[in-house]
């Protein structure tokens, strides 16, 4: 190799390196945080897509249960019937007195007692008072307890002694039924 070819290959060399340390400076400098905000974005997109992704198959799975989501709505439906949005004391009055002539148990009286409000729905008590057999008595309870047509619940009862006739028992019984308050 001669003086000049090594002149030549030695400017080369120096422009070679000159080159790659302008093009590493401008990677470092400029490119390297485009990369890493590019990286960034990529990661939280991924994470978007996995979400919606997962979502789309939630939407998926409920729309492949239709059968389902129709037996819910019957339901719900259901329940409605039960949790009226009014008091409708006539309805709750002829629920009572069918029950009570199925369980051949004797009224005295019955009287309405103060609504109480709840968070959704307004509780409406009704005082009995009457004599029953023990097991008409129980009879009683459970047609109020498992009524089909309004949601009734046994708040207090009380069964007492008649030394007249040990077999009949004068009783006191507290029932809540329900009315749907609408949401303010």
């Amino acid at each position: 190799m001669n003086e000049k070819q090594k002149q030549a290959l030695t400017v080369g060399l120096i422009f070679s390196v000159l080159l790659a340390f302008i093009v590493g400076y401008w990677y470092f400098m400029n490119v390297r945080d485009t990369v890493e905000k590019s990286r960034a974005e990529q990661t939280k997109i991924a994470a978007e897509i996995k979400s919606q992704k997962a979502r789309l198959n939630e939407i998926e799975v409920f729309m492949a249960n239709k059968d389902e989501l129709e037996e819910m709505l019957l339901r719900v439906e259901k329940a409605k019937h039960r949790l009226p949005d009014d008091p409708e004391a006539i309805e709750f009055l002829a629920i009572l007195t069918d029950s009570l002539n199925k369980t051949g148990v004797s009224v005295i009286e019955v009287s309405p007692r103060n609504h109480i409000p709840r968070a959704l729905y307004v509780e409406i008590p009704y005082f009995i008072k009457g004599s029953a057999r023990y097991h008409e008595f129980g009879q009683l309870l459970n047609l109020i307890e498992c009524n089909p047509e309004r949601f009734m619940r046994v708040s207090t009862f009380k069964m007492f002694k008649n030394d007249k006739r040990p077999s009949i028992h004068p009783i006191e019984v507290q029932i809540a039924t329900f009315m749907f308050k609408e949401s303010i």
